[in-house]
């Protein structure tokens, strides 16, 4: 029988401060202000236990091994919703296309993954939440636009074929069947 998971690791019961302190050391390899003039070099697993043994809570390697995975993984998920949005702000023909959409929905697929595995704090709960509402949103968008350079395209082939029935004085009810068989276009009498 497979053991549950831990709700709750020792590094959840630390303080707010503390913790954004860890998550700074472990993501940006950060130190502290208190001793950086101490330190060279990216932060360790070994130095973060240090750290707070120096500010008197006991934490093992392993939670900090755990908490640091969490954690580049979260920062990993902010830096895809930064790269959508940025990808999004200037939304072209050539940008808006089927592999935009499809990159939205494996990275919320794998948002939605990782959050299924992991026991999460409200506030990483929120920053995974952010991050799906990004990736459904250029999904949203890319469809949108796609859809409206379809519409665009059959109103200029309405107008086309328009022009050379009138041209060609092609009855009406055969231009009719034209625009259903070839374009899509139905249009109401």
């Amino acid at each position: 029988m497979a053991r549950d998971r831990r709700t709750h690791s020792t590094i959840d019961k630390l303080p707010a401060k503390l913790r954004d302190i860890l998550t700074r050391m472990l993501v940006d390899n950060e130190w502290p202000e208190d001793i950086k003039a101490y330190y060279k070099g990216v932060p360790r697993y070994e130095d973060l236990v240090a750290y707070c043994k120096w500010k008197g809570y006991t934490v093992s390697e392993s939670a900090i091994g755990r908490f640091g995975m969490r954690m580049r993984t979260l920062a990993r998920m902010k830096n895809a919703g930064v790269i959508v949005r940025d990808v999004m702000k200037d939304l072209t023909a050539e940008k808006a296309s089927a592999t935009q959409k499809a990159v939205a929905e494996i990275i919320t697929a794998q948002i939605i993954e990782f959050a299924s595995e992991e026991k999460l704090t409200a506030k990483e709960i929120q920053n995974i939440a952010r991050a799906v509402k990004d990736c459904t949103q250029v999904s949203i968008d890319a469809d949108k636009y796609i859809r409206e350079q379809l519409t665009e395209k059959a109103k200029a082939a309405d107008k086309a074929i328009s022009k050379i029935a009138a041209k060609k004085k092609i009855d009406p009810e055969t231009l009719r069947a034209i625009r259903e068989q070839v374009y899509g276009i139905v249009q109401k009498k």
